[in-house]
């Protein structure tokens, strides 16, 4: 009875330690894109909890295989084991609760303004974009703050040349915060979209002769009579 009262109490604290940190360690843990791009939640000691959650799961087993082969734990063990637990109620404690990932749409309209910008900066009676020159203007953005395999994803232009209009679905290979830059057959027109985490945002920019208008719903920019609407 004293035997099984002790696993008991053992597989309680380990149950607790989990529960303290697994929450925010898979948050943090998703949020890094191993599968594909994501956008993170804020998750403060994220990689710690992930960590602490863990150590938790391997001193359980190493506990539970040494009661399996009827070998009595060492004070060290306990002691190790019950300064973890007390290290993942400070992890939960000093983190506090995760919050949700910030809206990227912001840093992905600032990025179609910038794209635009330079587009319209180097017209010369032609759209002959440098995707070279459009990058850089993108990487002055603050990024829309997708992450793929640990790493931020930055903004990225896409130039296709030939087109009857916007691109308004995702190509096959591109990552969320690629600007496309549509250029028309006669080079005198161009259409920016931005792809997010769910497709291609609705709002666009249109780009002729050397002008270019706003992001449509740009709460930027006020509403005034014959105002260009660009969202569908």
């Amino acid at each position: 009875m004293v035997r099984l009262a002790y696993l008991s109490a053992y597989a309680l604290l380990a149950a607790l330690g989990e529960a303290l940190v697994a929450r925010p360690a898979l948050l943090w843990l998703r949020g890094q894109g191993l599968l594909g791009p994501a956008l993170p939640w804020e998750v403060p000691l994220g990689g710690i909890a992930l960590l602490c959650a863990a150590l938790v799961a391997v001193a359980t087993l190493w506990l539970a295989s040494d009661a399996a082969l009827g070998r009595r734990p060492r004070v060290p063990q306990h002691a190790a084991f019950l300064l973890l637990l007390a290290i993942c109620f400070g992890v939960r404690s000093w983190g506090g609760e995760p919050r949700p990932p910030r809206d990227p749409t912001s840093a992905l309209l600032d990025g179609l303004r910038a794209a635009a910008a330079e587009l319209d900066r180097d017209y010369r009676g032609s759209y002959t974009p440098d995707a070279g020159q459009l990058n850089s203007a993108l990487a002055q953005v603050t990024p829309p703050g997708y992450r793929r395999l640990g790493r931020s994803i930055p903004l990225h232009a896409r130039v296709l040349s030939g087109a009857d209009g916007p691109q308004l679905s995702a190509m096959p290979g591109d990552l969320p915060g690629t600007i496309y830059v549509a250029i028309s057959k006669d080079r005198t027109a161009a259409w920016l979209t931005a792809l997010g985490l769910n497709g291609v945002l609705k709002a666009r920019v249109e780009a002729h002769g050397g002008t270019h208008s706003q992001p449509g719903r740009d709460p930027l920019v006020p509403i005034y009579p014959g105002m260009r609407g660009l969202s569908r």
